[in-house]
């Protein structure tokens, strides 16, 4: 069986999720599709609009054969190693294809990938630029699903088993869009709007508007207190091992959480032109949840949902060793401690009771 496997979050589930789906599948041939997707913290360092589990069966609702967890620490770190673990488990997979998104298709991924072993004196650094802005500084290369197609081709080829890429148009909206105009619309939007409590049914599936309708939708606001006691009760030198804590900004976080009174006033006092918001935010997801800079080694992913077609395809495939159907004692001391700390955590907001099985379309086990 020939499968081709999508890296996402569904955060949420929407059309334009659907089409990518039934595209992959319609290029690619492939008897079926995996996506390999982010748990309940999502890459941008936020938490997920709504439950890992139910994302998961909007996905086998709506297109997907198979759906696999990509473990915490690596869903929310940079472009790069988030796109290194997705590539590392559509491999360990067998996946012959990996699909994504992008705002330009023809681009050359693979010639493009090698910008990223560029090095830089870090003591040239703009002021004003992140890592990945001056990466590309002196490209045309804007788009960030286009940045990390790029990122996929340049762990595809550090593999000797590598991956088809089937880069594919993306239609209508921008993912920075923030009113929805039509039937496709960004995650972005759809979130704010769903949280907002304004319209945005258009945009989804039945199965997804479903979902949210019937989920306690989450943002960081509902974190505030734990990670202000996080702040409160660390120190600089604990901070400064925490992923992603460099160059003094420890103590910047800590000089400012004093003086906020919620998360989005810490986010806009710590905002300067060289810390993204999207780099403050995983940095204080880094925070909440403990997680430590240690080496990559991912060994193996769980199964969140799946139908008859992906259960043949584990047997067929003897996947039994990498893909974790069940968590066991083991497994959460050394695979999965961050995740479960992290599914622990969100539960305080928003609990669930999916998590003791994997979901099976038609025979749901919780």
């Amino acid at each position: 069986m020939q499968a081709c496997a999508v890296i996402a979050e569904f955060n949420p589930f929407h059309n334009g999720h659907q089409y990518l789906l039934e595209q992959a599948r319609k290029v690619t041939k492939a008897d079926l599709v995996i996506v390999i997707m982010s748990g309940n913290f999502v890459q941008r360092g936020e938490p997920a609009l709504i439950n890992k589990w139910e994302r998961a069966r909007v996905a086998i609702n709506c297109g997907a054969d198979l759906v696999v967890e990509i473990p915490t620490e690596y869903a929310i770190d940079s472009a790069k190693e988030f796109a290194h673990a997705g590539v590392e488990i559509a491999q360990k997979l067998g996946a012959s294809f990996l699909a994504f998104g992008s705002e330009n298709p023809d681009l050359d991924f693979e010639n493009e990938s090698k910008i990223l072993d560029r090095q830089f004196d870090q003591r040239a650094k703009k002021y004003n630029q992140n890592f990945a802005a001056q990466l590309f500084d002196d490209t045309a290369i804007t788009n960030s699903n286009d940045i990390l197609g790029i990122n996929y081709a340049y762990w595809n080829s550090k593999s000797k088993r590598s991956l088809q890429l089937i880069p594919l148009q993306r239609e209508q909206a921008d993912h920075r869009d923030t009113e929805i105009k039509g039937s496709i619309a960004s995650a972005s939007a759809i979130r704010r709007a769903a949280l907002e409590q304004s319209e945005y049914f258009n945009a989804v599936p039945n199965a997804s508007l479903k979902a949210i309708r019937n989920a306690k939708l989450t943002s960081w606001e509902d974190f505030w207190i734990m990670l202000n006691y996080r702040l409160l009760t660390s120190t600089p030198q604990e901070l400064r091992h925490i992923k992603g804590i460099t160059e003094g900004f420890e103590n910047r976080i800590l000089n400012l959480v004093d003086k906020s009174n919620s998360f989005t006033e810490l986010m806009q006092k710590l905002k300067t032109k060289r810390y993204t918001y999207t780099r403050i935010q995983r940095s204080l997801t880094n925070i909440l949840l403990n997680i430590q800079a240690t080496p990559f080694n991912l060994t193996k992913t769980r199964l969140l949902a799946t139908n008859q077609l992906g259960r043949i395809f584990i047997r067929e495939a003897a996947l039994g060793s990498v893909v974790m159907t069940k968590v066991t004692k083991e497994d959460f001391e050394n695979n999965y401690a961050i995740t479960k700390r992290a599914d622990d955590l969100y539960q305080l907001v928003s609990p669930y009771q999916w998590g003791k099985g994997p979901i099976i379309k038609k025979n749901v086990k919780e």
